[in-house]
């Protein structure tokens, strides 16, 4: 039963109103209708009394006016006809705070599948060894990379959040563009390591250290020169260029 208005009848009555009107919560309209009068049971209630006075300014649902048809939420809360994924999104979501990192995982010159892990990552939700011994799981705790320290702390390891702020409020000239490297060299830092823990953990291969970091260089190197350089009068330095400048003390 419902009003355009006021949307459904549970909703205003609460979980107790389908008890106090002796109304199946399931009931359709026409089951409140008898002889083309309303059949509704004697109020019992403040509520059931505003109900009746409500329902006694409108007319009584007949077949001549048409098939019932579905309303949906607006964004103001009321109901109307058309249908918005976006607008059901927003009203069924639980919405919580924006995290500080949110920039850092997701940008527009990422890689989606290291975003992706490395989003994992800073959700503390990557199943490591401490994880899984958390839920029940009966294996060997320790870093398969360092063994001599559990895979991840039971509070955030300081240096993946210094690498978050550092990614964030990069400083010196270009920094917007010396921030998106530094975001992405991050982010496939990430999934490389991951990477090389699941290969350690589930085939027993190994690589060097040498190798995962010629991993990521070619990585982070085939995604900048795929972006393209803005045409300007005075092009700043490229992504590639500013990530040159980056690995030059390492290479």
């Amino acid at each position: 039963m419902t009003r355009q208005e006021l949307g459904p009848l549970h909703l205003l009555s609460g979980p107790s109103g389908p008890r106090d009107l002796r109304i199946p919560l399931d009931a359709t309209v026409s089951q409140a209708v008898t002889n083309d009068h309303w059949n509704l049971p004697s109020a019992r209630s403040e509520y059931a009394i505003t109900l009746q006075i409500i329902l006694s300014t409108l007319p009584v649902p007949s077949a001549t006016y048409g098939c019932d048809t579905y309303l949906w939420r607006t964004s103001s809360g009321a109901f109307g006809n058309s249908f918005s994924s976006k607008v059901t999104w927003e009203r069924m979501r639980v919405p919580i705070p924006l995290v500080q990192w949110h920039s850092v995982a997701w940008f527009r010159e990422e890689i989606t599948r290291c975003s992706f892990i490395a989003w994992t990552a800073f959700l503390r939700r990557l199943p490591t060894r401490d994880r899984l011994i958390s839920w029940g799981l009966n294996i060997q705790p320790g870093c398969v990379l360092c063994s001599v320290a559990d895979e991840f702390l039971a509070t955030p390891p300081a240096t993946l959040d210094a690498v978050v702020v550092l990614c964030q409020h990069f400083p010196g000239p270009h920094a917007r563009r010396a921030v998106a490297v530094m975001k992405l060299l991050n982010q496939v830092i990430i999934y490389n390591i991951w990477r090389e823990r699941n290969a350690r953990v589930f085939t027993g291969v190994s690589s060097t250290q040498e190798a995962v970091f010629r991993v990521v260089d070619r990585t982070v190197r085939d995604r900048l020169l795929a972006l393209s350089r803005p045409t300007v009068s005075a092009p700043p330095p490229s992504l590639l260029e500013l990530y040159f400048w980056f690995i030059s003390p390492y290479s």
